[in-house]
């Protein structure tokens, strides 16, 4: 089938998921064949759309740019392994997360080191592990990250975070760079954390650090945290001293719920002058942007009912599965995978799960479905399986990961036995 015969999915963030004849297509597979051979809940990632926001980030920032993938979004090997090979490196909010790129395979120099609460093993392992540079986020941090520089065999460099006070615009759970939330170092305190590092000798501070939130969808904050970040360094030359790089966070915004993506353009043409004439190497720290929009999660409708004036579709995917409409509010589009004809009406979709909360989405207009058919929930490559659980004794979904006209599975479905495995049976014992 040639491209002419393609047709756009409506919601959808990237080309790669689209329709042929009415039927859903991750690049060239068709999606209803994936979900016969792994069953549903499943996770769908394309990779060529992975691969395309890449290329558009390095393009809009240059080579000398150092790109850092926000592994908490999806911390799949698979994936972390592409995204290496493709010139990411990556951005660590956990010790967890560092063995996962050991796991993988991947050198922790091309990794940066964040995390509001960081315990003892997890610097004392970044340490040795040969880390780029820590994002440190509090002044507790500096006697141990001191402790643990002793033993390395050159200093250790940090970036200090800064809190700029700047509202980002985006849902409360998910901002970072206001004042109230518990990032960071506020401007007025990091004055005094700024000379705590220099007084330690095997520490070297070479940047500051920010990050406003998630889904930003405006180039404005960004340039306002740059300049508060700016003035404060201006402020004392001991500030400015060795300064090499500027950690300008992530949080770009992509096309689901309510406005445009972020023009990540726009922003390098905002930001990498003001960079340039300071000498500051950018640092990026994308994750949703760069596999949000890659990721479907396809799910299979189990019946509906109707309580009072509400009809609901119950579908076999829930929240456990994917979490951010419950707790974010998150207004993933849903459309089926193969589309029936009729009149749409308006539903919720819900999940199994044994909470009010368990729903996919609310008072969505969705075509004619029947039971067995199947949903595509779009943009859930970034926070989906990085976030689900086993609540209700549920296992996990599959994640299978297709380029071009093949299809791999990157994890499989859990089975019940290995959910049990790590218990103790007192009993027994």
């Amino acid at each position: 089938m040639s491209a002419a015969d393609r047709s756009p999915c409506p919601g959808s963030g990237t080309a790669a998921f689209h329709r042929r004849a009415g039927e859903l297509f991750c690049e060239d597979v068709p999606v209803r064949e994936l979900a016969a051979r792994y069953g549903t809940p499943l996770y769908v990632y394309s990779g060529a759309c992975v691969d395309q926001r890449v290329a558009a980030v390095r393009a809009a920032f240059g080579p000398d740019a150092l790109l850092r993938y926000a592994v908490k979004a999806n911390g799949n090997l698979t994936l972390l392994r592409r995204l290496f090979a493709r010139g990411a490196g990556f951005d660590l909010v956990s010790g967890g997360e560092l063995r996962r790129l050991q796991a993988a395979g991947l050198p922790a120099a091309q990794a940066v080191f964040a995390g509001v609460g960081k315990e003892p093993w997890e610097i004392e392992a970044a340490v040795a592990a040969g880390i780029q540079f820590f994002n440190v986020e509090s002044a507790h941090e500096l006697p141990l990250l001191a402790a643990a520089a002793a033993a390395a065999p050159r200093p250790v460099r940090v970036a200090l975070r800064l809190n700029p006070d700047v509202d980002a615009g985006t849902h409360a759970y998910i901002s970072t760079g206001k004042q109230e939330n518990k990032f960071g170092v506020a401007l007025s305190a990091a004055g005094a954390v700024v000379a705590a590092i220099l007084r330690e000798p095997r520490l070297s501070l070479c940047g500051y650090h920010v990050h406003l939130g998630s889904q930003l969808r405006a180039v404005a904050p960004y340039v306002e945290a740059f300049h508060k970040v700016a003035a404060f360094v201006d402020a004392d030359p001991a500030r400015g001293a060795g300064i090499t790089h500027y950690d300008l966070g992530g949080g770009f915004g992509i096309a689901y719920g309510d406005g445009a993506p972020l023009d990540v353009e726009a922003l390098a043409g905002a930001l990498l002058p003001l960079l340039a004439a300071r000498g500051w190497r950018p640092v990026l720290e994308p994750g949703r942007y760069l596999v949000g929009d890659a990721g479907i999660l396809v799910t299979t409708v189990l019946g509906e009912k109707a309580t009072g004036s509400t009809d609901f579709l119950l579908v076999d995917a829930a929240m456990n599965d994917l979490l951010r409409p419950a707790l974010y509010q998150a207004r993933h589009p849903i459309v089926p995978v193969a589309e029936r004809p009729g009149p749409s009406r308006t539903v919720d979709v819900v999940g199994p799960v044994c909470e009010t909360g368990d729903f996919l989405a609310r008072q969505r207009s969705l075509p004619p479905c029947r039971r067995g058919d199947l949903l595509a929930v779009l943009g859930a490559g970034a926070y989906g399986a990085s976030m689900a659980s086993n609540y209700n004794t549920r296992r996990r979904p599959a994640e299978v990961l297709v380029d071009g006209g093949t299809a791999v599975l990157v994890r499989a479905r859990e089975t019940f036995e290995q959910l049990f495995a790590s218990e103790i049976d007192l009993h027994e014992a």
